[in-house]
């Protein structure tokens, strides 16, 4: 897969990156309202970038624009890597002149999906809009790539734009980054040197590792009462002087430096003792604190605590249901928009409507913290009323399952009829609703189940996927003023 390509839109040529696979469409509610528009940062200045408009192409999701040559960020250990220091400050006085809606930084790190080097050693920064977009149709195991992993866990969250910096320029040294793998993790955000992997200026390599390793106090001496943003102009400081001496190199070559130095001594030397200590914090992690607990519980209350660790570890809602049940249960809990219980009998892999569930949960209980008012109607439950007049600014969702067949020895086939606020095609026509009135549209979806019977005894959901789903049309309802307590 391309990340970025040349196509042709309306009759004129335009550049396109890849967002994600287009199963499901994009929610409606993630392109309502006017676009933003990102920043293209030469380091001096901040040039405003427009985005056209979104497409799909065989099955995949794209946004496209005016044509420009562009580059993915990973570029930096490999077609970018001479420039990487001079393209990482870019980036970081884009973002230390924008505002705290524009970094939107949820986790205090900002997301690798939304940096891409343009043209030479100037950076494109995508709005936060589009970055939402790209947040819902990327792949789980991407998103964690591209922002859980970047995440020091030993970083106060003001520092961490700080650390992500020093995270890009370690990675355009060695090509890895340095706490994604998970025994970097475990053994205290200790990453390998980077001296192993490649020679760098000596003030390079050490204003890297103190980054990395800066004490609490010295990390609020840096920050003061600044946001994020505002303490990489600190981080610009300290770059202004310093040597970058690494040539260009293309993926190969990035792949054989890698593999040279973890066949030496030197990296066999250091990860034996890193894996040695990042077992040891997971045992007692994991472990400890039942043990501990444990110790305690015999020894002093007995009883009581015993009881209480036990319905931490006590099975599932689903753990004596069938597989047809359970299915029943989990349409349930999307109709409820309850990412927990849609999430209770699901093992190793995210199911396709949990991205949306998740979105409309946090959005529900934002509503219903600022207006006192809980928003979601059951659409089951709707259906089932006769399909009455509604609260205005309500969204009616939900599934209603229409049949549920055994279609394998552990796989089910689910056909239901989804009711949703927003359209899932964007061919769609948006359905204009009269004042007063909200839209609902409805779909027929059929969905697969895969099940395994666990080593303890019950079902769980292996495996989703939408295998089909049919607009079945839309239809306004009518709302009526709701009188709420503020």
């Amino acid at each position: 897969m391309e990340e970025i390509i040349d196509i042709i839109r309306d009759g004129e040529n335009k550049t396109a990156i890849w967002i994600g696979n287009d199963d499901m469409g994009i929610p409606r509610h993630l392109l309502q309202g006017e676009k933003r528009n990102g920043v293209i940062s030469d380091g001096k200045t901040l040039t405003p970038w427009y985005w056209d408009g979104l497409c799909a192409i065989e099955g995949e999701r794209y946004v496209y624009f005016s044509p420009c040559k562009l580059r993915p960020v990973y570029e930096l250990a490999a077609s970018a890597r001479s420039h990487a220091l001079e393209i990482v400050r870019n980036l970081a006085f884009a973002l230390s002149q924008s505002k705290k809606d524009f970094l939107d930084l949820i986790t205090g790190i900002f997301p690798l999906y939304r940096i891409w080097i343009y043209e030479e050693t100037s950076v494109l920064i995508l709005p936060p809009d589009l970055g939402d977009i790209f947040a819902v149709m990327r792949s789980e195991e991407r998103k964690e790539a591209e922002v859980n992993k970047m995440i020091q866990g030993n970083a106060e969250k003001p520092f961490l734009l700080i650390t992500e910096m020093a995270e890009l320029l370690y990675f355009a040294a060695t090509g890895c980054f340095p706490f994604a793998n998970d025994d970097a993790r475990e053994a205290g955000f200790k990453e390998i040197p980077l001296s192993i992997y490649e020679k760098v200026p000596e003030k390079t390599e050490g204003l890297i590792s103190f980054i990395f390793h800066a004490k609490n106090r010295e990390m609020r001496d840096i920050m003061g009462n600044r946001d994020g943003g505002e303490n990489l102009s600190w981080f610009l400081k300290r770059t202004e002087d310093l040597e970058w001496n690494l040539p260009d190199r293309s993926d190969e070559e990035c792949r054989k430096a890698i593999e040279k130095a973890e066949k030496s001594e030197e990296y066999s030397s250091f990860f034996s003792a890193r894996e040695k200590k990042a077992k040891r914090n997971a045992f007692w992690r994991v472990k400890g604190t039942i043990i501990i607990v444990s110790t305690v519980l015999v020894l002093s209350i007995g009883g009581f605590l015993w009881s209480y660790i036990s319905n931490l570890l006590e099975p599932p809602l689903t753990k004596d249901m069938e597989p047809a049940e359970i299915i029943e249960f989990f349409y349930d809990a999307q109709s409820d928009c309850n990412p927990d219980a849609l999430l209770t009998a699901v093992k190793g892999f995210d199911p396709p409507q949990q991205m949306e569930v998740m979105n409309l949960y946090v959005t529900t209980r934002t509503r219903m913290a600022y207006e006192s008012f809980d928003p979601l109607i059951n659409a089951a439950e709707w259906v089932e009323e006769g399909k009455p007049d509604v609260p205005e600014s309500s969204n009616i969702y939900g599934v209603i399952p229409e049949s549920i067949e055994k279609t394998g020895e552990n796989s089910y086939e689910a056909v239901g009829i989804w009711y949703t606020p927003f359209p899932y095609d964007e061919g769609t026509e948006t359905f204009v609703t009269d004042a007063g009135e909200i839209p609902v549209y409805t779909y027929e979806i059929t969905q697969s189940f895969t099940f395994t019977w666990n080593d303890r005894g019950w079902w769980n959901i292996t495996d989703s996927e939408i295998l089909d789903h049919q607009f079945l049309g839309a239809e306004s309802v009518k709302t009526y003023a709701l009188e709420r307590k503020i």
